[in-house]
């Protein structure tokens, strides 16, 4: 399935996409929301099981009072208006209100005041030739002057063009993500959540592997992850619930770096020396 706010494919059976919490095709989440019984969170009336506890939503019979109390009440006054309501009267006054409504309304009459006069445009006359007389313009001998040097002018010198600029191609190839799998489901707190990939090649000592973890919160996008050596990470457990209450989405993935000093708040900063791989997302409930 596919949402279509955002263009992020959706796995099936989600009423609302984790990207941009739109609500899914053929979904029927409605807007208001009902109290669990079990952890007394507010949670979304079309669920059916609790996403904060895991226990099952009971159905509300106010839904259905509502709805059996409204057709009555329909039922009530269409009884009284077929019962009570003159319509053979109200519909004889209708039809002489139509009748006599010509004569009641008076047209306004459109008379025009002043006739308009159109008063032709004189045409040119004609402007008798006119003849040029021609007068001699007297020659002047033009005075010898001394001719002036002409300034010599330098030969432009000869710019050196810069050279190209190398861009530098990475050292390591794209690592490659093993588990888990994207769209992977963890349920409870106790879940260890283990991301693996494989190695990209030997590394050094200035050389890690920099994993990046993201998760949305209160519409704000919250980071974590490391930097190792090694090939795996378990995913600390205080994370558990930190993520939207609909969504429980966390996406990941891996690049190499190299090290070149340290942040003020003592984490590494660097440069990378392969591309990040593909971007994988799993959920925990």
């Amino acid at each position: 399935m596919r949402c279509r706010t955002c263009g992020v494919q959706v796995r099936a059976g989600l009423r609302v996409c984790p990207e941009c919490g739109a609500t899914l095709r053929g979904s029927k989440l409605w807007r208001r929301t009902l109290r669990c019984r079990a952890c007394q969170a507010r949670v979304p009336s079309g669920l059916s099981i609790c996403p904060y506890c895991g226990a099952a939503l009971k159905r509300s019979w106010r839904a259905l009072f509502l709805t059996l109390g409204t057709l009555v009440a329909l039922l009530i006054l269409a009884y009284l208006a077929i019962k009570y309501v003159p319509w053979a009267e109200l519909r004889t006054l209708g039809l002489s209100f139509v009748e006599t409504l010509p004569r009641r309304v008076r047209l306004p009459v459109v008379a025009f005041l002043a006739t308009p006069v159109f008063t032709p445009t004189p045409r040119p006359t004609r402007m008798p030739a006119i003849t040029a007389t021609v007068t001699r313009t007297p020659t002047f001998t033009p005075t010898p002057v001394p001719p002036t040097e002409t300034p010599t002018v330098p030969l432009p010198t000869a710019t050196r063009r810069p050279g190209s600029t190398h861009t530098p191609t990475p050292s390591f190839a794209t690592p490659r993500l093993l588990w888990p799998e994207n769209q992977t489901e963890f349920r409870g707190g106790n879940s260890q959540i283990k991301l693996s990939w494989e190695p990209a090649g030997v590394l050094t000592e200035d050389e890690w592997y920099a994993l990046s973890l993201r998760f949305l919160a209160d519409g704000i996008v919250h980071y974590s992850g490391t930097w190792t050596k090694e090939t795996s990470w378990i995913v600390p457990r205080e994370l558990y619930m930190k993520a939207g209450q609909f969504e429980r989405a966390f996406q990941w993935d891996v690049v190499v770096m190299k090290q070149t000093g340290t942040k003020p708040d003592g984490g590494r900063q660097g440069v990378p020396l392969s591309p990040p791989s593909e971007p994988r997302t799993f959920f925990w409930y």
